[in-house]
């Protein structure tokens, strides 16, 4: 269902469970590309009735808000893209990423704004685990570099980072999300920017510092992982030449295995998702998403996106 609509641009996803209620993160925007961009956090107690909860704006265009819920601490991550001025008579433009935090611990009363790491990379979703933080960054600059690189980062308090390795340098990889196994394996999935377009599986022992690449042959954009059991699902935007939807796989091998489309068009996907706990011991799995789409949107509203959330059944 519709969980946020105002004729803007809204877009760029995430949720995350807190302290017995649900928050979802967007960006707000006049276009998908305007500098005005703003982070918006809104919470519910059952995805469908929300309440905004905060609103954080600097001076560049935010966006892609991350959540992540660790200890009694709602941890908000998201990237701002600079605003450069252009020569002659030319309009302001965006330059590089800076990625910065905010904190809350009430859902409500947010800590200032603080940046992470380096200038030009993307902390683009940060994980917990094993008592640290981690993010497969990438780099973020306009133009679009002919190379990036992706690195492992590590933090313990979630503001300070290093680098615990280089995980790719090649197909121009970016958006990733991170998974450990109970094997000890560590997995990134990451979308590509090369000719071929698929997303990438990386993996790496425990150590995590040499890896392995393997492309998967789905295109993946803003891929989200959630496990259920032993099994592996992924959620992203598939991305084609006939247009663009909202979808969840169940991953496994290195390969996807399409199992829902949901209701979704043009410019749209970047979704947050959680297991619905209720099915942890039951036969299926059950998720909470969330994602923005144009499918609702007229066809004078060019730049409409809305957001939505709900609750999806495993066939």
């Amino acid at each position: 269902m519709t969980a946020y609509s105002d004729g803007a641009h809204n877009a760029f996803t995430d949720l995350a469970y807190f302290k017995g209620a649900y928050y979802l993160g967007f960006r707000h925007g006049e276009t998908h590309a305007s500098l005005d961009g703003e982070i918006r956090v809104m919470r519910s107690a059952d995805l469908r009735t929300w309440e905004p909860c905060g609103t954080i704006d600097t001076a560049g265009d935010d966006r892609d808000a991350k959540l992540l819920a660790v200890g009694d601490t709602l941890y908000l991550y998201f990237g701002t893209w600079d605003i450069v001025h252009r020569p002659g008579h030319d309009t302001p433009d965006r330059g590089s990423i800076r990625s910065y935090f905010a904190t809350t611990k009430d859902g409500t009363t947010w800590s200032k704004v603080q940046g992470v790491y380096e200038p030009g990379f993307w902390l683009w979703r940060v994980r917990h685990h094993d008592g640290a933080f981690y993010s497969a960054a990438y780099t973020a600059v306009r133009p679009k570099p002919e190379s990036r690189d992706t690195r492992l980062l590590r933090s313990i308090d979630g503001l300070n980072w290093d680098i615990v390795s280089v995980v790719t340098t090649e197909r121009l990889s970016g958006e990733a999300d991170m998974l450990w196994r109970a094997d000890g394996a560590v997995w990134v999935l990451t979308r590509t920017g090369d000719e071929a377009g698929d997303a990438e599986w990386l993996t790496s022992d425990s150590a995590m510092q040499k890896w392995t690449g393997k492309g998967t042959g789905t295109p993946i954009h803003s891929p989200v992982f959630a496990t259920w059991k032993d099994r592996v699902f992924v959620a992203g935007r598939d991305y084609r030449k006939g247009g663009s939807t909202t979808k969840l796989w169940e991953f496994k091998d290195g390969a996807c295995t399409e199992l829902i489309t949901l209701p979704s068009k043009g410019d749209t996907s970047y979704p947050g998702l959680l297991v619905d706990p209720a099915t942890a011991d039951g036969p299926t799995p059950a998720f909470f998403i969330a994602w923005y789409s144009q499918h609702d949107a007229l066809p004078e509203q060019k730049h409409r996106a809305d957001i939505y959330a709900g609750r999806v059944v495993v066939p």
